[in-house]
């Protein structure tokens, strides 16, 4: 084994970074107040230090530290208890209808219904909208947690006051007129008054719709923000429904090293019922599971410019944020006890397709379709028609590698769906979606969605899990060891609870098998764990599952030792064909050309666009 050195830990960041005007943000270190936001790229803001006005990148921005910590604000989601969970949902249910903003009579209403204090619904409400996780509903561990601040209640409810009672009027005093009545308040009652800014913080969080309503123009409120009759029940703007689903694509690929048939690929989708925009995919050789659903949510949440940049595609996908809802359907991987709190942490409302209405599901079905039948241009389509089929040889013609595939489904994505006009919405789904984040002269936007503070938080939140003990020789899953010197400690543990070996929460990419994340419950920490025999070259998890099912069937015990000769074999299986055919020759110089010239694939045939191929024109009926 392999000694490593002391490697630095990963601690959970689930903060979000928000871009709304007046809204603080962190560019280079300095602190910006937002001005404008521009687009999706760019907005202005005023450099609170300098007073200059600058244009910042939205990619580069940070949300300002805060250093609060509940206790659970890093912990794996596996370290919470049955009982914790219970708490968050209990909390999170006495909150929900709040959360939008409510009056004070209406907090008060709440609190009479569900027997707490309003004061509690208040400091509950204030924990959940700090970081717009459910891990901060959890109560605090006992000892105070350093650096942690906050203003008194009382200020808080002076604050509230003001703003229920003179800001939210017909009146519409000035931001300005607000702060100096909190203030004068405050100084009547003997309380420290808060500061100015956080004062304007509180009034920013009021929704433009309450805001608008509440000062005299309920006309001007529905015509900006109510939803138009007929469409998806709920999705009356960006991210408030996304569906999500799966099928098998109708095509062949090949192995990237050797050119062998790989089989079938399948997909998961995400969509944006609102715009039709596509919010994430997963793309795996397995058949769909919990996990795959998992990575398609966090592929929706994140930015995609990395992702672009990864699959060499030069577009832009601008699409992020946490959902409010996803709708899918009954079946059993996507009912899993980890998917369901990965959802919850983050307030997702995971909705059930209700069972005999298949068609509540139209809109991901038939965008599925609409993808594979472009599918049907590549080579080594399986095509969907039996006739067709049995014209074609898929094997013969398959030519595209996994890789190669997944970078022209993300240009079709990026440059042809997103840009197609839309027969209904009379629009590009992209369209669609500038107009309902950013606005237009006849409605308001919702503003840009929050991004997550620390992209790879929200990957291990989301990441299937496992459980295991530490033996001296590390950690072993599906054959593949795994150590660090982090576990070193935890070695041999017993669980003084069990009197059994303690086990311990793992994380592991399905698309990178080569390492895992071991989370240490102590310093609530996680480290990357390598695999122990390095010869392993890095490979999915349905590659190396693809690998120790052929070392089966040939007879061979699955092994470190048994995967490399594995390997080896496939290699000289190749090595054969290549002196054989004239086409493994030409295969082994383009895979040749191609490394030497970058990231770039073979050319594929030109994308068929339809002039009648809008599958988008059905309404699709109420869950009621």
């Amino acid at each position: 084994m392999k000694k490593g050195k002391h490697q630095q830990g990963k601690r959970a960041n689930r903060a979000g970074v928000t871009f709304k005007p007046n809204d603080y943000v962190v560019f280079n270190g300095d602190i910006f107040k937002i001005t404008q936001v521009i687009d999706f790229q760019k907005l202005v803001g005023i450099n609170i230090k300098t007073g200059s006005n600058s244009v910042l990148n939205v990619s580069k921005l940070s949300a300002i530290e805060d250093n609060s910590n509940n206790g659970f604000s890093h912990v794996d989601l596996e370290d919470v208890t049955d009982a914790g969970w219970k708490t968050i949902e209990r909390r999170f249910s006495a909150i929900e209808p709040l959360i939008g903003g409510a009056t004070r009579k209406e907090v008060e209403k709440r609190s009479v219904e569900i027997g707490k204090h309003y004061t509690t619904l208040y400091r509950w409400l204030k924990k959940y909208k700090s970081m717009a996780v459910m891990t901060v509903l959890i109560p605090i561990r006992p000892g105070s947690v350093p650096g942690s601040t906050r203003i008194s209640l009382a200020a808080e409810l002076a604050i509230k006051i003001a703003i229920e009672e003179h800001y939210l009027t017909r009146q519409r005093p000035s931001i300005q007129r607000v702060i100096e009545r909190v203030i004068i308040d405050c100084k009547r009652k003997n309380i420290l008054a808060p500061s100015k800014n956080t004062i304007r913080a509180r009034i920013k969080n009021i929704s433009e719709y309450d805001r608008i309503k509440r000062q005299g123009n309920k006309s001007k409120a529905r015509t900006m923000f109510d939803p138009a009759p007929g469409v998806f029940p709920h999705a009356n703007y960006p991210l408030s429904v996304v569906q999500i689903d799966h099928t098998p694509m109708d095509i062949i690929l090949v192995d990237d090293e050797h050119r062998l048939s790989i089989g079938r690929p399948w997909i998961t989708l995400a969509i944006d019922v609102y715009s039709r925009m596509i919010t994430g995919y997963y793309l795996s050789l397995d058949a769909p599971s919990s996990a795959s659903v998992a990575m398609c949510i966090a592929n929706s949440i994140l930015p995609k410019e990395d992702w672009l940049r990864l699959h060499d595609v030069d577009a832009s996908w601008p699409v992020w944020g946490v959902m409010e809802t996803i709708h899918v359907d009954n079946g059993a991987d996507f009912r899993a006890d980890t998917l369901e709190k990965s959802c919850l942490t983050y307030g997702i409302n995971l909705e059930f397709r209700p069972v005999g209405k298949p068609n509540l599901g139209g809109h991901i079905e038939r965008l599925l379709g609409t993808v594979l039948k472009h599918v049907h241009d590549l080579p080594g389509t399986t095509f969907s028609n039996v006739k067709e089929r049995d014209l074609y040889d898929s094997e013969k013609n398959a030519s595209m590698t996994f890789s190669e595939f997944e970078r022209w489904l993300v240009t079709y994505i990026t440059k042809v769906y997103h840009k197609r006009k839309h027969r209904t919405l009379k629009m590009s789904p992209e369209e669609k979606w500038t107009i309902g984040v950013l606005g237009d002269s006849h409605s308001a936007g919702i503003g840009l969605p929050e991004k997550r503070q620390d992209d790879q938080t929200v990957l291990l939140d989301f990441m299937p899990m496992f459980k295991r003990t530490i033996q001296k020789t590390g950690v072993s899953i599906e054959g593949l060891t795994y150590y660090d010197f982090s576990m070193r400690s935890w070695i041999n543990v017993v669980d003084t609870k069990t009197n059994k070996k303690k086990e311990f929460v793992f994380r592991r990419d399905p698309r990178d098998v080569s390492r895992i994340w071991f989370y240490e419950p102590k310093q609530q920490m996680y480290y990357k764990l390598p695999l122990t025999n390095q010869a392993i070259p890095a490979m999915s998890l349905s590659e190396y599952r693809l690998i120790s099912k052929r070392i089966k069937e040939t007879g061979g015990v699955k092994s470190d030792h048994a995967l490399i000769n594995g390997l080896a074999e496939l290699n000289e299986q190749v090595a054969v064909a290549q002196k054989k055919t004239k086409k493994a020759r030409r295969s082994v110089q383009t895979k040749k050309t191609h490394k030497s010239a970058g990231p770039i694939i073979k050319k594929t045939p030109k994308i068929k666009i339809p002039d009648e191929d809008d599958l988008w024109d059905e309404d699709v009926e109420s869950f009621d």
